[in-house]
């Protein structure tokens, strides 16, 4: 279906390249055009894929369509490590408190020490269930990885630096350096520690909280 989408992309950027300026021009289809953005290499493709067969189709089609693709979720990724990287592409690791049933059944705690490992791009993510507060796992999220072998330095990258780089936005946030934002959260403890608080907040090297939290 994906491929499917993809060609049919192909076929409306060969018009809109073709088009002179005369007549009409060629009829507006937003899906196409967000796809023809990724064709363009405007934009990444995130393909959300958890079994093995699934991740391996979406780097064949990067490959076919010369894309830049995200893997989101990607419970099975660990036993394609090698293939990833070669691809050169990031992954948007599932949450740890996703059910692990159906094609996520075979999920681990361990995916993101494992990525890191290997050198490939980690990002953990929260979620999206309407039912998960996204800000709060974070903590908890970070945490699992951390204890599961991602260790603390790289745990914090995966959730500052990381996703910072992946965004295009690292000249600005994601590290502490001259000339970046200054936006900062200080706490008087691990802040991957749920008895950890929150003692202040400055956004852009304005302190605007001191309330513990």
């Amino acid at each position: 279906m994906l491929r499917e989408a993809l060609f049919g992309a192909q076929e409306h950027k060969a018009t809109l390249d073709n088009y002179d300026g005369e007549g009409a021009p060629p009829a507006r289809d937003l899906a196409k055009e967000a796809l023809v953005s990724v064709l363009n290499g405007e934009a990444p493709l995130i393909v959300t894929a958890n079994r093995a067969q699934d991740i391996a189709s979406a780097l064949r089609l990067k490959e076919e369509f010369k894309l830049t693709v995200w893997l989101d979720m990607a419970a099975e990724v660990y036993t394609l490590m090698d293939e990833v990287k070669a691809a050169g592409v990031p992954v948007l690791l599932h949450p740890t408190t996703y059910r692990a049933w159906d094609e996520t059944k075979n999920l681990s705690f361990q995916t993101a020490a494992k990525l890191a490992d290997a050198g490939i791009p980690v990002a953990i993510q929260t979620g999206y269930e309407g039912y998960v507060p996204k800000v709060r796992v974070l903590v908890f999220e970070a945490a699992i990885a951390a204890a599961h072998g991602l260790g603390f330095k790289r745990t914090l990258e995966s959730i500052t630096l990381t996703p910072s780089k992946l965004l295009g936005i690292s000249d600005r946030v994601g590290s502490i350096e001259v000339g970046k934002d200054g936006d900062l959260a200080l706490f008087d403890g691990d802040p991957f520690e749920y008895t950890t608080h929150c003692t202040g907040v400055v956004i852009e090297g304005e302190v605007t909280s001191r309330a513990v939290r």
